[in-house]
Parts: structure tokens; sequence; C-alpha cells
């Protein structure tokens, strides 16, 4: 199957390594305008829009926890590409913890920056996007969730929590933007392997999977690209594994 995104724009959060920079190469390696979001790290996403394919691509900085921030970012991409016909949520944070070690004090510090960067940075996106979209006559949301939304991450339980607030964001938007032309893809990946969590797998971790390993980068990029190619209007509201059957769910 051929999957051609010429002439459309994509949004990637995130998009200066791991996931975000697989995403990245795979929407341009089929023919769409990228434009790379980071939030602090810019030489990263330098690095990522040099190593795409010919186009008009382009970086953005924004702190996705600052409102006013997510807003401009969505004026820039708009004023740099005059659309956005794809939005991948792919940033977030995730801090581990000993819950017994946290104080008060550490606990709601740790709930703030999760829950403002992985649940609401991606609300406020999704809402400024959709303004955008609407007037294009519609477009695709892909947000990047994780099994942990629903196994539970006792060592990072703020980040288990807005996963699963994403998942529920995602099924609600679908719902109210669907009159719009507008559609909203989850993916909830299992490990993956980027240097974020390099140091954290090790055998345990890849044996929960029959395949005895965790995901590559490029798995959770052709699975994004593909629900947001045409045709998958109807999976609207869709929250798909990506975890090598190393978490079942029914």
């Amino acid at each position: 199957m051929i999957i051609d995104f010429t002439g459309k724009t994509v949004l990637v959060t995130g998009g200066s390594g791991g996931i975000g920079s697989a995403i990245c190469q795979a929407f341009a390696d089929s023919n769409a305008t990228v434009a790379i979001h980071y939030n602090s790290n810019k030489k990263r996403a330098e690095h990522t829009l040099i190593s795409l394919r010919e186009g008009s691509h382009s970086i953005h900085g924004a702190d996705l926890s600052n409102p006013d921030e997510v807003n401009k970012l969505v004026q820039s991409v708009s004023k740099t590409h005059g659309q956005i016909d794809v939005v991948v949520n792919n940033a977030a944070v995730v801090e581990q913890y000993d819950f017994d070690s946290l104080s008060y004090d550490d606990w709601q510090d740790v709930w703030a920056r999760t829950i403002d960067t992985n649940l609401l940075g991606p609300a406020y996106l999704m809402y400024s996007a959709a303004k955008v979209m609407k007037e294009k006559g519609g477009g695709n949301f892909v947000n990047i969730s994780s099994r942990g939304a629903f196994r539970g991450e006792p060592k990072a339980i703020a980040y288990g929590a807005s996963k699963a607030g994403l998942n529920t964001l995602g099924q609600s938007m679908a719902q109210a933007l669907a009159k719009d032309n507008i559609f909203v893809y989850t993916i909830a990946p299992g490990f993956v392997a980027t240097d974020r969590v390099a140091d954290m797998i090790d055998d345990s971790i890849r044996t929960q999977s029959p395949l005895n390993r965790v995901a590559e980068p490029e798995e959770i990029a052709r699975t994004a690209l593909w629900l947001a190619s045409e045709g998958n209007e109807f999976l609207t509201g869709c929250i798909v594994d990506v975890n090598g059957a190393s978490y079942l769910r029914s």
C-alpha cells in the first residue's frame, strides 16, 4: 500500500528525537511537509530537520505546558505552511520515582509537570489546531499514549494517569470533531527502544513480549502514518495497542 501525503502539513510534537524523530521521518518519506516541534533541545530538532528528505520542513519551539505558547505554535505553523492537516501529539514528560520517598510538595510538583505537558498540552493543541483544520475542511490527530494507561505505572504514577486521560481526551474529541471532518486516533505503545529509556530495557522488559524484544521507533511511526492516511475515518476514537502482546486487554 502506497501512502502519499503530498500537499499535506504534519505537526509532530516532541519531534527532536526518539519516537518523534521517527514519526517525522515517516511522514517526510511519504511526501508530507513536516513541522517539527521541540521544547528546549533546538539542536536535536535541527538535526532531525536536516535528516528529512527534501521539502519545506520547519522547526518550532514551544513549552506545551503553557497555553499561550501552544496557541503561538499553531499560529506559527499555520503561518509558515498555510495549513495544518495532521497533528501528532507525541511530546511527553515521564518521571520515575519511589512513591514512599516523595514529600507532599514533591508529589504535587510531579503531578503538575506531568499533567500540564502530557494532558493539558495536547488538549490546548487540539483545540487550537482544530480551528485551523476546520477552516481547511478537516484533518487528523494521532495521540501517542502508553500501555501504562491500562496496566498502571507504580514508578511513574502521574505519567500513567496522564496517558489514561489522553486516551479519554482522544475519544471525546473524536466525537466532538467528527462533524467537522476531523478524526482522532490514539496509539498505546509499550516500551520503545529510545535513548530516554535505554538504561531501563533489560531482559526482564524484553521478555514481557513473546517476541522477546521492545518496539523500534519506526514501528510506532508506521502506525501513526497509516492511521493518519486516507480511508481510516471509521477508526476515529480508536486506541491501537503496539506492545508486542506484552500487555493484552479485551
